[in-house]
């Protein structure tokens, strides 16, 4: 083999060689995706606060690509997602991943405090790297997905869309259910629009529960972001109900063929509701961090 590393020659072939390669559960990453479309996209436009160039190395065999690395770099924390290391060949796993971990590591521009992990349970060759880069073990994680065939018939005349007459009860259930997360009330409300919707089960005025979703039906996703339920109202169906809104409302674009979510393995009541409303198992995912 004659094994040269470089910056990515070509980022759609790249995203080809990723495809492929996550496809497999024994060298799959989970922040990386599974479709070519969907990886070039977010490796022209959203990945890493750096550039490309200092972001992600690729091995070449001649002019094959046999290995990938990518660290998609919060600048402002300091921190990476670690997208690989992707290897080829298992029995040259070792020397590539170590070679693409050293070449990246020099050309970032800044020292890098934290690196987050997100690997396939059957990725053996990438957890014992990590382990052997002093990562230690964080969690374990569901990859759960739906297709249309899991929405069921019917509407909830119950549901409706969030009126801003809801605004204090929304936000104090939010803050509640997610005390410290990504987007606070008032930035779902700013994001509501006709794809990203706030469904609502209300009881004279008050908020019972809500589930927030956003669709982007030019890339062919959809996402469940967030669903709660205030604890007095638990059990009695309303999340169940939530979740069939959100599904009907993002199975409502031709363009959307699948759901995936990711739920905490020890997440039981989670993983129930979302059993329930037709998700099945895709992958088992470990976290990690160094």
């Amino acid at each position: 083999m004659t094994l040269y590393i470089s910056n990515p020659k070509n980022l759609e072939r790249l995203a080809a060689f990723l495809e492929i390669i996550n496809k497999d559960d024994s060298f799959h990453i989970g922040y990386c995706g599974e479709d070519k479309k969907e990886i070039y996209d977010t490796l022209s436009n959203d990945f890493s606060d750096i550039d490309m160039e200092k972001s992600f190395v690729v091995a070449y065999d001649k002019d094959n690509i046999v290995g990938a690395l990518g660290f998609d770099i919060d600048e402002e924390n300091k921190s990476a997602e670690v997208w690989g290391p992707f290897v080829q060949n298992g029995e040259d796993y070792s020397q590539i991943a170590n070679v693409l971990w050293q070449v990246l590591e020099d050309t970032i521009p800044f020292k890098l405090n934290e690196y987050m992990f997100f690997v396939n349970e059957k990725n053996t060759l990438a957890k014992q790297f990590i382990e052997h880069k002093n990562g230690r073990e964080t969690g374990h994680h569901l990859i759960l997905s739906a297709d249309r065939t899991s929405l069921t018939d019917g509407e909830d005349i119950h549901i409706k869309n969030y009126d801003p007459i809801f605004h204090k009860s929304f936000s104090a259930l939010h803050h509640l259910a997610f005390p410290n997360t990504y987007y606070n009330s008032e930035q779902i409300l700013s994001r509501i629009s006709d794809d990203n919707r706030l469904f609502i089960i209300q009881h004279n005025n008050k908020i019972k529960g809500y589930v927030y979703v956003e669709a982007i039906p030019l890339h062919g996703e959809g996402t469940i972001e967030y669903i709660a339920v205030y604890p007095d109202f638990r059990g009695s169906g309303i999340a169940t109900n939530l979740m069939r809104a959100a599904l009907h409302h993002l199975f409502s674009y031709e363009a959307i063929e699948e759901i995936t979510l990711s739920v905490g393995a020890n997440n039981k009541a989670a993983i129930a509701l979302y059993m329930t409303s037709g998700f099945q198992l895709k992958h088992t995912l470990v976290a990690y961090k160094r």
